[in-house]
């Protein structure tokens, strides 16, 4: 009896908690540091700044710093590709380990080279969890660059994480690689989970400067229409909003889902969501904007890869289905396992392509995203 009636006061308390929870995450402080859990990371253990104890080959990576036009401060890596560390393994050896100026010597010199622009989910930090093992898996494959940034909040950058400044954070990790000169149709955009949401908007901004569905700050002032080679999405959701109908913190505690069944209080809580990520509006729009480039500028480039592990326990495949339909205006029908690709075909290709391994953070690292960044550069 006596572990019945502590089982029943620990549920009430439980059920009691979850009002009071959401009540407190209507505060726009709370809510941004639970969205984003920037706070949440090794740095005070591990130095990003030095890669080799996280498996990386000497001087295989630099780290800098980038500049945003509202005044942060981007703390970021530059992975180079294992064969070139290897060819120039004595040069990189002699130089400074902080230098950039042999690493971008070596993408700039590069005829083949390949660059891949990564956005990374909430929390940690650019080496934290498996972020590491997708760099070194990329970097694997030849020519292929990495660069990947810390958002603002997040490890060693300056600055608050908003939606906004999120957008801002990575056209500006973009801008700072198209002004070492790479073409546009040599860039891949990979994006995971909250990543995902940063990968879409930014090609958006790029395709469409001046659309509606963009915050007004996050585009310049003299825009530039371009597409990238492909946006590669892995772990997607559809906004925000319709995501914490779902979401569980580590599968097991809900967000919003014991309120589904009340559109009222759906609708009430969701006024107060200040960041909303709507990626299947923001896709769709890519996709009509990428569209309507000439096919002269595009090279084939614009298509969208989206993967999504169906044993994924934080963001449900279920949001991948959405997601697709509302870009492409069409339903993937209940896919067997045996089936894992999907793809619209037209102007702009999306891909989806549903795995039955991978959870959610894993994912990344698996081979058929390795392949998904080697298709797109090789266009098959």
């Amino acid at each position: 009896m006596g572990v019945l009636k502590s089982g029943s006061l620990f549920l009430i308390f439980a059920v009691s908690l979850y009002p009071v929870s959401v009540l407190l995450l209507t505060n726009p402080w709370l809510q941004r540091h639970a969205l984003y859990a920037h706070k949440i990371h090794s740095g005070f253990w591990h130095d990003v700044n030095k890669p080799e104890s996280f498996g990386f080959a000497a001087h295989q990576v630099t780290p800098f710093n980038v500049s945003t036009p509202d005044n942060e401060v981007l703390y970021a890596w530059h992975i180079l590709p294992l064969a070139t560390v290897a060819a120039n393994r004595d040069a990189l050896a002699a130089s400074d380990p902080l230098d950039q100026t042999l690493p971008l010597q070596l993408l700039k010199s590069d005829p083949k080279v390949r660059v891949v622009i990564n956005f990374h989910g909430n929390a940690g930090h650019v080496a934290q969890g498996w972020r590491t093992d997708t760099y070194r898996a990329l970097s694997n494959q030849p020519h292929t660059h990495i660069f990947t940034v810390d958002y603002r909040g997040f490890g060693r950058s300056t600055g608050s994480p908003t939606e906004q400044g999120l957008i801002i954070d990575g056209r500006a990790l973009v801008h700072y690689v198209l002004s070492l000169g790479i073409r546009p149709s040599r860039i891949v955009i990979l994006g995971q989970s909250l990543g995902t949401a940063v990968a879409t908007s930014v090609g958006l901004s790029f395709a469409h400067p001046t659309s509606d569905l963009l915050p007004q700050t996050a585009t310049d002032e003299s825009p530039k229409q371009m597409v990238f080679r492909s946006i590669i999405l892995v772990a997607p959701f559809s906004s925000l909003p319709d995501l914490l109908l779902s979401y569980r913190i580590g599968g097991l505690i809900p967000v919003l889902a014991p309120l589904r069944h009340s559109p009222f209080l759906v609708r009430m809580i969701s006024k107060h969501i200040l960041d909303t990520w709507p990626t299947g509006l923001r896709l769709s729009a890519y996709v009509s904007s990428a569209a309507a480039v000439p096919a002269s500028k595009t090279n084939g480039a614009g298509n969208v890869h989206i993967l999504h592990a169906r044993d994924d326990q934080d963001i449900a495949f279920a949001q991948t289905e959405k997601l697709f339909a509302m870009a492409t205006g069409r339903e993937i029908e209940v896919l067997p396992l045996g089936k894992r690709d999907v793809e619209m075909q037209g102007k702009v290709k999306v891909r989806v392509e549903m795995l039955e391994y991978g959870m959610h953070n894993r994912v990344v690292t698996y081979a058929p995203v390795q392949l998904a960044v080697m298709r797109a550069f090789e266009g098959i």
